[in-house]
């Protein structure tokens, strides 16, 4: 099949918009994250053996539109998200597809990025999960993307975990959301809006978890005090609060039915060799020569290639 190279429209942000109060019942989803320890790391959540997370723990309470979490029915079907994304998107359709927690020990700020994008036919049952943000940088699958709402819902009165946001693209003045956090949410873009986690902590705790181990835990005890487990021991165990505590639901968009159903019967879907050709086609484009791989998983020539190419733009600082 021949792939047209053409530079894809822009795809113009919805509009952020913030939600205090996010939850009807909040003392019901801090319980239901309570009920969720012990929690694993970021790298063994999304099997990326060989990786550290740092202090990062997660949870998913519903993927691929189904709750498989306990008890988080309530919250997965949240009418304020649901009509905060409907006005957000000016989307008719909006149907819940994932949610998860998110546990942060004291960490330095990370860096801006995008969240991992949704494309119709490649998502990271298809494709691994490390290539799905270089295929929202490239820019080049836009025609594939499923809008997504985003609603992050904070939990946290401590020092720092500040949420930074670029709603007008990275040349624009960010805004910022500081705790304390009480069941206040912003919904947005997030999939193309710029956005990054402050530094949680104080300064002199943000390396401390470092080099916790892919199988590392995060557990809950019975006196309300979080305790960090590596290698089978015990390395740390900490306030409550000390841990930044959210929850980011994901939503599907459709302006209408004719979209959904489009979605539904799956004409206009990515496959691997598409996805193969147009990577490689705009590769050839810019003079880089890489071979087909015959597995995304286990080509590394592959994976350094596409992750050193398709990167986040440097923002110009004023």
């Amino acid at each position: 099949m021949t792939v047209s190279l053409a530079v894809r429209p822009k795809h113009l942000l919805a509009p952020p918009v913030r939600l205090e109060p996010a939850f009807d019942d909040p003392d019901g989803v801090v319980d239901l994250i309570k009920k969720g320890s012990p929690y694993k790391t970021l790298s063994a959540v999304h099997r990326a053996k060989g990786e550290t997370s740092g202090g990062w723990f997660r949870n998913f309470w519903a993927l691929g539109g189904k709750v498989i979490f306990d008890g988080a029915e309530p919250y997965f079907y949240n009418q304020r998200f649901i009509d905060a994304a409907k006005k957000s998107f000016k989307a008719e359709i909006i149907r819940p597809v994932a949610m998860m927690t998110n546990l942060n020990l004291p960490v330095e700020g990370l860096p801006y990025h995008q969240d991992l994008p949704f494309f119709r036919g490649a998502q990271n049952r298809e494709v691994p999960s490390w290539m799905l943000a270089p295929m929202g940088y490239s820019g080049l699958f836009h025609d594939w993307a499923i809008p997504v709402a985003s609603a992050i819902t904070w939990f946290y009165d401590g020092e720092g975990g500040e949420f930074e946001y670029w709603p007008d693209g990275l040349g624009a003045p960010s805004r910022t959301e500081r705790p304390p956090y009480n069941n206040c949410s912003v919904l947005a873009d997030n999939e193309y809006m710029f956005h990054r986690v402050g530094s949680v902590g104080p300064k002199a705790e943000q390396h401390r978890y470092d080099n916790l181990g892919h199988d590392a835990k995060l557990e809950l005890t019975g006196d309300n005090h979080w305790r960090v487990i590596d290698e089978g021991e015990e390395v740390a165990l900490v306030d409550y609060g000390t841990v930044r505590l959210s929850v980011l639901w994901k939503g599907y968009c459709f302006r209408d039915e004719a979209e959904a159903e489009a979605y539904d019967d799956h004409s206009h879907d990515l496959t691997t060799e598409l996805i193969k050709e147009i990577f490689c086609g705009d590769l050839l484009a810019r003079g880089i020569k890489v071979s087909k791989p015959a597995d995304f998983e286990t080509d590394m020539a592959w994976k350094e290639v596409i992750t050193s190419t398709y990167t986040p733009p440097t923002a110009v600082q004023e």
